[in-house]
């Protein structure tokens, strides 16, 4: 039995190493498919010449059926959803590039654009949108379908030359709706209050755990972002409809349409199936057939090749995504760390190819510390060369605290901006015992007994004393972005105190220079590096060293990459580097952090919750 027991195991294993051998080699070849016959490195940061496809007198068409991004995907992320499905995001980057050369080509007749179950947030619509309307200006028509429509894609499709909606569906466009919820209450009858200490009387951040209504600041301050909001969409949707402010302001007003109200009030041109459309306009455009975008961008190179630069000057692409923590966590996992963006903005400074950097910042907030680290880094690479801020659709507290020392910052019109403040906030279980009866004691010689108690109230003195500390952090806050924005303190004061404004409203008061996006800012680089603006220059991104081997499998030199792996090729193909683990609620991380920049959005019930290895 010892005998058979022993070749069945032998057996087992040699099968199960077999198996997991194929596995490996089926991998490999499909990768090796991907990418020598795709004809697409994916490490390329640029995007070479493809085969030539036949087109002519074509409409590109252009189907929205996933969610829009401005932001990168990694290469890994970009492999496996090319091997084993297809639910990767479309990048504003693609979108845009089709656009581009589509208004430059001759055989391109026209441009349809079909909205279906697309998700994007304001900010990535206005970028989108602006490069709508430069297509537009080459005189070639756009024409978009919307199954339905709902404020942010209605604002996008009112860009449109012929603007064509779904039969029994309609319109839902209320503009902006600002929705805060509040905890104070809530939290009350579980015991637990926050001791909240502030500097900037508009700093709101702590707000909805402490109270159960808006302060009249707050609600100062989003009538005012509500209003900035609203201007921005009636004014683009008036341009693009060719109606009177008034007229599309009474259109949000009213809000709810049928589609036959829409039509016959001037929202849409025309009523009908997408498929029936088509057919109309090969006719109306004088094209033979239709061409998805991706077969146009295969067919379509030439147009860009005679612009592009060359390898010798580039541009470097930083992005800073999500809440600005201490720790070393990857900056993938929707967190920013001083580690890993310091390590990209030390690459962007010794790459002497690299001429300008563009910092792409979507951030709240977060720790001061953690801000002010990655703000000294930012300062000393403005020091070597242009560094442009493109902000997303929040830049705030601690996001523009790192965006502060930039050559220039750019927004959009409906970017949430500013929250020049602090706050400090200490959790505390006063009624823990007496709902739950759990009890706390504290043993320590320090004076700070009640601070450091969960279940007593802290002292008039320690709330003093953490007073000074976030005194001291705002001090520094507009002290720095005084010298950033070269604005005396006393101005920037003024206008700090903890209040959020757009980009519209911050570019006003001097917090932001220009109004744009992702494209407006390389561009911007560009100027800035002294680079030709009409020529086409290689984007750049920090590639951070391979983990594991999954990571070596989009890499060139693949092999190469696994001998370099900490530990060799026995880490296994899909283990992930051993984290600690990180706090996950706001109450979490507020008894770790107690110094805390951050913006408190609420929620916006009107917007919808790359690699960009291209050109620019």
């Amino acid at each position: 039995m010892r005998l058979l027991r022993s070749i069945f195991m032998v057996l087992t294993g040699y099968f199960a190493l077999l198996g997991l051998g194929i596995t490996i080699l089926g991998v490999l070849a499909g990768i090796f498919f991907y990418k020598h016959f795709d004809g697409e490195s994916l490490i390329s940061v640029e995007r070479g010449p493809k085969a030539s496809v036949p087109l002519e007198d074509v409409i590109v068409r252009i189907k929205l059926d996933r969610p829009l991004s401005i932001e990168s995907i990694d290469d890994r992320s970009r492999l496996l959803s090319r091997l084993f499905s297809d639910n990767l995001p479309i990048l504003v980057d693609d979108v845009q590039m089709v656009l581009r050369r589509a208004a430059a080509d001759a055989r391109v007749k026209g441009v349809l654009i079909d909205v279906e179950n697309s998700s994007a947030d304001l900010s990535t619509l206005s970028s989108l949108r602006r490069s709508l309307e430069q297509y537009v200006a080459s005189n070639k028509p756009l024409y978009v379908h919307l199954n339905e429509g709902d404020s942010s894609f209605y604002f996008l499709g009112s860009a449109a030359t012929k603007l064509n909606l779904a039969p029994v569906s309609g319109l839902t466009i209320p503009g902006p709706s600002l929705q805060l919820t509040y905890f104070g209450s809530a939290l009350e009858k579980l015991g637990v209050q926050l001791e909240v200490v502030k500097a900037g009387k508009y700093k709101a951040a702590m707000e909805a755990f402490v109270q159960d209504a808006p302060s009249t600041e707050t609600t100062e301050m989003y009538q005012s972002l509500e209003g900035s909001l609203r201007q921005s969409l009636v004014a683009s949707i008036a341009a693009g409809r060719k109606k009177t402010p008034e007229e599309v302001a009474q259109w949000l007003r009213r809000s709810l349409f049928t589609s036959q109200q829409a039509l016959a009030q001037g929202l849409v041109d025309r009523i009908g199936y997408l498929s029936d459309w088509e057919e109309e306009l090969k006719k109306e455009a004088q094209a033979k057939d239709f061409v998805d975008d991706d077969h146009y961008l295969s067919g379509s190179d030439s147009i860009d090749t005679a612009q592009y630069s060359g390898d010798d000057q580039s541009l470097g692409l930083i992005e800073a995504t999500g809440e600005i923590v201490m720790g070393s966590g990857g900056a993938g996992g929707g967190v920013i760390t001083p580690e890993r963006l310091i390590e990209q903005l030390q690459w962007a400074k010794a790459d002497a190819k690299i001429k300008a950097v563009v910092l792409r910042v979507d951030s709240p907030g977060g720790s001061a510390l953690a801000s002010d680290l990655i703000w000294d880094e930012v300062k000393k690479l403005v020091a070597v060369k242009p560094v442009v801020v493109s902000m997303g659709s929040v830049a705030a507290s601690g996001g523009y605290y790192i965006s502060a020392p930039a050559s220039l910052i750019i927004a959009e019109p409906t970017t949430i901006t500013g929250s020049i403040g602090v706050v400090g906030a200490i959790p505390k279980g006063l009624q823990v015992g007496e709902k739950w009866g759990v009890h706390f004691h504290v043993i320590t010689g320090s004076d700070r007994k009640n601070y450091l108690n969960f279940g007593t109230p802290s002292t008039a003195e320690d709330k003093a004393l953490l007073g000074e500390s976030i005194k001291e952090v705002y001090d520094t806050f507009v002290n720095k972005v005084a010298e950033g924005r070269k604005q005396p303190p006393q101005r920037v004061f003024e206008i700090a105190e903890g209040r959020v404004y757009t980009g519209a409203e911050a570019q006003k008061l001097g917090l932001v220079d220009r109004l744009g996006g992702l494209k407006e800012a390389m561009q911007a680089a560009k100027e800035l590096a002294k680079l030709d603006s009409q020529k086409l220059y290689t984007v750049k991104r920090f590639r951070p060293k391979a983990r594991n081997l999954l990571d070596c499998l989009v890499e060139d030199k693949m092999w190469e990459c696994v001998s370099e792996i900490e530990g060799g090729a026995s880490l296994g193909i899909f283990k992930a580097p051993v984290r600690g683990l990180e706090a996950v609620t706001t109450l979490e991380r507020l008894m770790t952090d107690s110094t805390v920049l951050a913006y408190w959005p609420g929620s916006v019930s009107w917007t919808r919750q790359k690699s960009l290895n291209g050109l620019h």
